[in-house]
């Protein structure tokens, strides 16, 4: 291809080369029509080794699996914007998504002899699993997870990326050579091991719980010197225990990686939903039982400025600069109520300015959370959203959102604590993605309604929208 700079492919201006796999290029572009930054994933038409199918072929698979995949609509799915083919290039235009990935974590967690944090990594890999579930239940299984494909659009909301692309490469490069196996090795169900095995929804729960192996462990389940020695592994080798390599990890997050690593697809998770809410709920009960400083701390770092990875190996990661040490908790807000008081961003009560958390509604006034609102309205403002309750502790007393994912319930752990009977443990899940808000029913006992309708999946708001969470409701408002 011609030097980064002096090229475009369709509308698209190429920009920068982000990152390199072993079929396919990343670039950050430009989208003139809409005056927007845009990630470009590159792949050759035909296989430069000149396997696999030809060219009209690949053309053929390219089309129907980018038509696909950009129906997969979802706050923690990369949106498709566009693709199209040009000269001996094929191309899908993506959202850009800047601040990393799970394995830039993992990378910069091992350069310091320490591991991810297991309170983050649990909650991270819950929205994978909820992303996983929506995608399988419309017919798409993504047969390359891995924590290179898991993208950070802020430290707390990853958007799960290269949906199809293991299928496109593997068809491609397999059909006529014979390989016809698809994923990276590290992180394959056994039944991709077997050339075109029967591969569904439960592969990616596998790769999954072997990502989330890596990220309690620090190291994968199963190694060897060349891919086809780590494949028969995952194929005949029963996986290590967690708890043997690493004896902190607890018991109900070891239960989790082996029942989704389990070599029998129906001794699987049967939908990635049901991991999803196993992992919900081991971080709920971890959070009251695991110290403080197990939470998050890494939300001191900057933006990582690491390329993308999409090699995908895992097992010898590219060395990363050594994390700086956590840094003590930022000062509260500067002081905009009485002398020696400071207003709450959430519900604006005034408390003692070196209260750390708000009084009435338990707003962490020292969390970086507000750095995530990058999102701006037509005025300038970060575009912002808020809840007035007509009943229950905060009737009447509007709460102000930020920009990412905030979690509902009765019990420790969520960020909105709700003290109502009705409201479940962990009742709804609010998530934000291009200028929408998304409300998620989390499988609460009560449900999650919506202008009288119970919500089933995820649903957009509207500014006006009135929500209901067991037998309290709120009127939902877009802040500009």
């Amino acid at each position: 291809m011609s030097a980064v700079g002096d090229w475009t492919l369709g509308q698209y201006r190429v920009r920068a080369l982000i990152g390199v796999g072993g079929m396919a290029k990343v670039y950050r572009g430009y989208q003139p029509t809409l005056t927007r930054d845009v990630a470009i994933k590159v792949i050759p038409t035909q296989d430069p080794r000149g396997a696999g199918q030809g060219r009209v072929e690949f053309l053929r698979l390219f089309e129907s699996e980018a038509r696909l995949i950009a129906k997969l609509a979802h706050p923690y799915i990369v949106p498709i914007y566009d693709f199209g083919v040009e000269h001996d290039w094929a191309y899908l235009v993506m959202e850009l998504v800047t601040h990393g990935s799970v394995r830039d974590e993992m990378v910069r967690a091992r350069a310091s002899g320490q591991r991810v944090n297991l309170l983050w990594t649990l909650d991270i890999l819950d929205q994978v699993a909820t992303a996983l579930d929506f995608a399988h239940s419309r017919g798409v299984a993504h047969l390359d997870v891995k924590p290179g494909n898991m993208l950070l659009r802020e430290l707390n909301m990853v958007v799960l990326s290269d949906f199809g692309i293991a299928r496109m490469l593997a068809d491609r490069n397999g059909r006529a050579g014979g390989a016809g196996v698809m994923g990276t090795p590290q992180y394959m169900a056994p039944e991709q091991t077997v050339p075109n095995g029967p591969v569904d929804g439960r592969s990616d729960i596998y790769a999954l719980g072997v990502v989330l192996f890596e990220c309690v462990t620090g190291r994968l389940p199963f190694l060897g010197e060349t891919s086809e020695a780590i494949m028969l592994q995952h194929r005949d080798t029963p996986p290590p225990s967690p708890r043997s390599l690493e004896p902190a990890t607890p018991l109900v997050v070891e239960r989790i990686i082996l029942r989704a690593m389990a070599k029998d697809p129906k001794a699987r998770y049967a939908r990635a939903a049901d991991m999803a809410d196993d992992l919900r709920h081991a971080r709920a009960e971890l959070a009251q039982t695991l110290p403080q400083a197990e939470f998050p701390l890494i939300a001191q770092r900057a933006a990582p400025t690491s390329t993308i990875d999409l090699a995908g190996g895992g097992a010898a990661p590219a060395p990363a600069a050594p994390a700086a040490a956590p840094s003590t908790p930022p000062a509260p807000p500067a002081h905009n109520g009485a002398e020696g008081n400071a207003r709450c961003f959430r519900c604006g009560a005034v408390n003692p300015a070196l209260a750390r958390f708000c009084l009435t509604c338990g707003y962490d006034r020292a969390s970086t959370r507000a750095s995530a609102d990058t999102y701006h309205a037509m005025s300038g403002r970060p575009l912002r959203c808020r809840l007035i309750f007509q009943n229950g502790q905060f009737a009447g007393r509007p709460l102000m959102l930020h920009q990412g994912v905030t979690t509902i319930g009765r019990g420790p752990g969520n960020d909105l604590l709700l003290g109502d009977g009705s409201v479940s443990r962990i009742h709804a899940r609010l998530s934000f993605a291009h200028g929408v808000w998304y409300i998620e029913d989390m499988r609460s006992s009560n449900g999650v309604w919506v202008n009288r309708k119970r919500v089933k999946g995820q649903l957009g708001l509207r500014h006006g929208d009135i929500l209901r969470f067991g037998n309290l409701e709120a009127v939902f408002e877009m802040v500009t």
